[in-house]
């Protein structure tokens, strides 16, 4: 805090007057940035399509703050943004026939493929050639009577994560979710 309000250029009192601690103020950062996040309206979209939107967003707002990724992870989102995304979510989960403890268990594993891609993204957005060169080099010279799968895919292994195999991944979830719903009823 003390830090933060010498780069601000006022006193530490000041801070405090807003935030009791630096946790407050970690929420209120972090609430702030989820007011990023697009929301669309949960009766004028289809349930999946509703999902794969707010979580692509979500998905997008961590990549442009790599920094955060981490502290999105640790942290339970408290603050109104949070709130109203979260409303958002369990509104669309009620749309595709989910409720109660099931939406809940569909939420939180929303939350984690998106933010858990992410973080798994992220650091492979910079050094994407010298990376790529020393996966495909490790992978490719593995002794393919041993490991005839992993050099295989050693290519795709080398690429880095793309939008498309998020989406790929949260349709997967989303048809899970959805028939796993249908099995329940």
């Amino acid at each position: 805090m003390r830090r933060l309000s010498a780069e601000l250029g006022v006193m530490p009192d000041a801070l405090y007057s807003y935030f009791p601690d630096k946790e407050a103020l970690l929420d209120a950062l972090l609430d702030s940035l989820l007011g990023e996040i697009e929301m669309p309206d949960p009766t004028s979209v289809q349930w999946r399509d509703g999902l794969t939107a707010l979580m692509d967003s979500s998905r997008r707002l961590l990549l442009a703050h790599p920094q955060l990724v981490t502290t999105f992870l640790s942290r339970a989102a408290v603050g109104p943004n949070a709130t109203r995304l979260g409303e958002v979510t369990f509104q669309l989960l009620w749309h595709g026939g989910l409720e109660g403890e099931r939406a809940v268990d569909a939420f939180r594993i929303l939350l984690i493929f998106t933010l858990g891609f992410a973080a798994f993204q992220t650091p492979r957005m910079e050094g994407d050639a010298s990376r790529t060169r020393r996966v495909r080099s490790v992978f490719g010279t593995l002794p393919d009577d041993e490991f005839p799968e992993m050099r295989r895919v050693a290519q795709h292994l080398a690429k880095r994560p793309t939008d498309r195999s998020f989406h790929t991944g949260l349709g997967w979830l989303l048809q899970g979710v959805n028939s796993s719903n249908e099995k329940a009823t």
